[in-house]
């Protein structure tokens, strides 16, 4: 994509930011590059010229009108999908499961309310930290050994964490075990967007992408009915943690009847496998020539070459990949530090904290939340090639500002001052006061009724604010993650920007309950909401618009963006290469 010099047949690209345009010998107008743009093709009208010197995008886009749904494609995303609902499982079984570990393994702490709500904090986050660790290696490792092999390592980690954590016998046993099925959920949630998404047909690719959003939600909810379920039978909390070693075996099986992604096998220079992967995936409606998959494996090959050896220091030294991963780092940060976890893994104590005393009610209660977060990202899958990723995402991002804001207001369902040793609701026959600000204790407190009859309102705010959360903040993140990034930086940069998912995740569960501690409920969601307010400041301004845009075409538009030369050799061939 030639830069310098100028013709005739140039034409104004508006990147969107400050009225900045730059020439370029593109035969259209770049859309969806900054805060102004609306959602539209990269070019209007046709598809990049480029295109012609992109045997890579040439050999992978079907034929005009034919792009859609195969039987393949579907099982592919349903077999990998499961991994997003190991992810699901495992970070969301815990919520259900911590009241009965704190009568269980955890009641010799019981006396210590600061070191029991450590340990709970612990028991959380190792999942957390370790996913994070896990994404970051598992990026890098899916590079090199393959979208296929990630998700088997990651199925064999699920499968021996769930038999650790069944069996577990105290409080070490049950960290390790939460370790383990940590690092299998690090390695789905990088692995199987980007499986996902250089399998899957442009005109469908986020929505497929966001059916792995939904198998995690979807996962998530299934973590709440089964915990409600297993309250009814003897081992309840080791029930609860070790039957996610099912799904994990299933999909390990499935995984046998799949393709390899035909980009990753055309990067390694697997000339005949990436053919057979394309045809199998796209049955007939792909028509490809051996030409085009001969030039796709010829290309990619030599742009392995070319970036062999290539390491995150390189990469930022590419104001494209800086950019890129300002981007994608900057999304899944927003996605976490906007509290959405304090809900998935804590609901039930939120709801005993609101004044449902009784375990197994409280399970039961979250399953509305949860249940409203999965259909609220059922909602985004439809939306999010249509709407596009920036209207949907800050769209999104105003409902945590709205909901965090009625959680502070509902000041009466987190109980009294930060010290006070009385449950909400909690009868007190003496005094026929109900909610009321007073001046001897922070914030409010609320000393009559049998039960709160301010529960109601916190459950609402927890279902209004996955209702909003779900269909935009929950996947887009995922979605531009895994179209943003080059092939050859894609497991890499989509490795990064998962660990700082994990990070800011294991910061917000290790750090909730000591923050509803020390500052009350009210003060934690007054937290949250400040750091929405200012994510929807920041996306505006940085994120641009992928939507109707091949992988090769997102690397154009951020090259463009940047006012750089495209970054990938292999995948779009300049004129001076010619």
């Amino acid at each position: 994509m030639k830069r310098n010099g100028g013709t005739q047949d140039e034409q104004a690209i508006d990147l969107g930011v400050g009225g900045l345009e730059l020439s370029a010998p593109r035969p259209g107008r770049i859309r969806g590059m900054g805060p102004a743009e609306d959602t539209a093709p990269l070019v209007q009208g046709q598809h990049s010229t480029d295109s012609e010197h992109n045997p890579v995008e040439a050999a992978t886009r079907l034929p005009a009108g034919r792009q859609g749904m195969t039987s393949q494609i579907v099982l592919l995303t349903f077999i990998s999908g499961i991994g997003g609902l190991l992810f699901g499982f495992d970070t969301g079984v815990i919520s259900g499961a911590l009241p009965y570990l704190r009568d269980d393994i955890l009641a010799p702490y019981s006396q210590d309310p600061a070191r029991l709500a450590w340990l709970q904090e612990v028991v959380v986050s190792a999942t957390v930290v370790c996913a994070g660790l896990s994404s970051a290696l598992g990026g890098a490792f899916s590079d090199a050994f393959g979208r296929k092999r990630a998700l088997l390592l990651g199925d064999g980690l699920f499968a021996v964490g769930a038999v650790v954590l069944a069996s577990a016998g105290g409080v070490g046993a049950l960290v390790i075990g939460r370790a383990l099925v940590g690092l299998g959920v690090g390695l789905a949630s990088v692995t199987v967007p980007a499986y996902i998404a250089e399998c899957a047909p442009t005109s469908i690719r986020a929505t497929l992408v966001t059916a792995n959003v939904f198998m995690i939600t979807f996962g998530q909810f299934a973590a709440y009915l089964s915990d409600y379920l297993f309250t009814f039978v003897p081992g309840t909390w080791r029930w609860m943690l070790g039957v996610a070693g099912v799904p994990a075996l299933v999909q390990m099986g499935g995984l046998f009847f799949l393709p390899e992604s035909p980009r990753w096998l055309a990067a390694k220079g697997r000339k005949e496998e990436a053919k057979r992967a394309q045809h199998t995936l796209h049955g007939l409606q792909y028509n490809a020539d051996e030409t085009q998959t001969a030039s796709m494996v010829s290309s990619d090959d030599r742009g392995a070459v070319q970036n062999k050896g290539l390491n995150i220091w390189d990469a930022l030294k590419s104001p494209v990949l800086r950019y890129q991963l300002h981007v994608g780092v900057g999304l899944q940060v927003l996605q976490q530090a906007a509290g959405i976890n304090t809900v998935m893994y804590f609901t039930p104590s939120i709801l005993e904290l609101a004044g449902f005393h009784n375990k197994r009610t409280a399970l039961l209660v979250a399953m509305l939340p949860a249940g409203v977060n999965a259909l609220g990202t059922v909602a985004g899958a439809f939306a999010i090639d249509r709407m596009g990723r920036r209207k949907l995402l800050m769209a999104s991002i105003a409902g945590p500002l709205t909901d965090c804001n009625a959680c502070i207001h509902a000041g009466c369902i987190f109980c009294g001052p930060v010290d006070d040793p009385l449950a909400p609701g909690t009868c007190l026959l003496s005094s026929d006061s109900s909610c009321g600000d007073s001046a001897a204790t922070p914030g409010f407190s609320y000393q009559a009724g049998c039960p709160s009859p301010y529960t109601g309102l916190i459950l609402a705010a927890l279902v209004c604010y996955l209702a909003s959360f779900s269909p935009g903040l929950g996947p887009v993140p995922w979605a531009i993650n895994a179209e943003i990034f080059p092939l050859h930086m894609r497991g890499l940069g989509g490795g990064i920007a998962a660990t700082a998912n994990w990070g800011t995740n294991a910061v917000v569960s290790q750090t909730f309950l000591s923050l509803t501690q020390q500052l009350g409920g009210s003060g934690a969601f007054w937290l949250y909401a400040c750091i929405a307010l200012a994510g929807l400041a920041w996306a505006w301004a940085v994120v641009p618009e992928t939507a109707g845009l091949s992988l090769e075409e997102v690397q154009q538009m951020c090259a463009m963006r940047c006012n750089a030369p495209v970054p990938v050799p292999a995948a779009i061939s300049t004129t001076e290469d010619e």
